[in-house]
């Protein structure tokens, strides 16, 4: 599918994305080949389209990769996370052209609890489909009006509190989700619009504010404590703003969002009783990677079992090449995350089904670091078909 505007991209853009869809074409498939998708990408990164290219081609291998992306609009949105973290797509923003809303309940929201319940690999599988539907209903828009579309993404800090817990969040698990959404869903958001915000936030935000993207720090606006209900009228409707904020005063606002749920603490991994046996210890050294390779028959299944003793990135891999060492020139089995956060507090425990006879290679990495030799406890085990 091609949407091509009428007036909205200039002769040069229509060139830069003639040439980037020559050079990604390979890799790109029907579902995810638009002008708007590929201008995204153009716009999001400076250089040359060669090298937009060799990171889009990242991003499209890990949309075929076995969490298979394209496909996500046919399945419900049922992990457990969801019932926690809740849906945020409110509507249109009918003040902004061509943008949605989507509200995030960052002060409700038990982020603790949950990276203390599931491991990060599992939260950013709950959390993909819900980002892969912002860029549907942004695709969609933009079909129906032939402009470029974006999400206005709201973050409501109602009930935040400022502890140890808050930093730890932002320094770790939130950074390595901000990470991601720059890395994968480029250009998608207009505004991060932070509102009901507590005076230690900004605090905050001075910690937080080296670590995030560039393209994402520009994006960011704290609308003011005193008159956030009005002024958030200058980017979107009373309908598309939720219902909830009428509890102090009725404002009007008529959208809809569930309410969060918190985790009990009795499901925390720390109060579970697993027990991993014949597990191996590696050491990756600082600025290293490090690459275990097995080779699969088509049905088998790979297991990993992992728990790190710092940050660390890790990825899964195929290629029929034994030789062939470079990842960049593999097939993505499981999507590669080049940086979460350690010490685990839950374990990576995952697997993948291999879809052809192969070599699977799962790349561990300790590029980030400078000086630390980062220890991986893990086990890997095949289950033949």
């Amino acid at each position: 599918m091609t949407v091509t505007p009428s007036n909205e991209m200039s002769p040069e853009d229509f060139e830069r994305i003639s040439q980037l869809r020559e050079l990604v074409k390979d890799d790109l498939t029907e579902f995810y080949d638009t002008d708007f998708n590929l201008l995204r990408w153009l716009q999001g990164h400076v250089g040359s389209v060669e090298d937009v290219a060799k990171k889009l081609r990242a991003h499209l291998k890990m949309r075929r990769s076995c969490w298979k992306l394209d496909e996500m609009e046919s399945k419900p949105r049922n992990h457990p996370i969801h019932n926690h973290w809740r849906y945020g797509i409110t509507g249109e923003s009918k003040v902004l052209e061509n943008v949605i809303v989507n509200i995030e309940q960052c002060g409700q929201t038990d982020y603790w609890g949950m990276i203390q319940t599931y491991s990060i690999q599992e939260v950013m599988k709950a959390r993909v489909p819900d980002l892969e539907d912002m860029l549907r209903q942004v695709m969609k828009l933009e079909k129906e009006t032939g402009k470029q579309a974006y999400i206005l993404y709201v973050m409501d800090l109602t009930g935040l509190q400022y502890n140890k817990r808050l930093y730890t969040l932002v320094t770790g698990a939130l950074r390595a989700l901000s990470e991601f959404m720059a890395e994968h869903y480029v250009e998608l958001i207009k505004y991060f619009m932070l509102v009901n915000v507590p005076s230690f936030v900004y605090a905050i935000w001075t910690i937080a504010k080296p670590l995030l993207p560039e393209k994402t720090r520009q994006k960011v606006r704290i609308l003011p404590s005193a008159s956030w209900h009005t002024e958030i009228l200058e980017y979107a409707s009373k309908e598309s703003l939720p219902s909830k904020w009428n509890e102090s005063q009725d404002y009007g606002y008529t959208g809809h969002v569930d309410l969060p749920v918190n985790y009990p603490e009795e499901d925390y991994y720390c109060n579970q009783a697993e027990e991993v046996m014949e597990y191996e210890k590696l050491g990756i050294v600082a600025g290293k990677n490090f690459v275990i390779s097995k080779e699969l028959k088509k049905g088998d299944k790979l297991h990993w079992w992992m728990n790190a003793d710092s940050d660390f990135g890790m990825g899964v891999f195929f290629t029929k090449n034994k030789e062939e060492n470079n990842i960049h020139n593999m097939e993505t089995c499981y999507p590669c995350f080049e940086w979460m956060p350690g010490p685990s507090v839950v374990p990576l425990n995952d697997f993948i089904i291999a879809q052809e006879d192969g070599i699977y290679r799962i790349w561990l990495s300790n590029e980030r670091a400078w000086w630390h030799t980062l220890t991986v406890l893990c086990k890997i085990t095949i289950i033949p078909n």
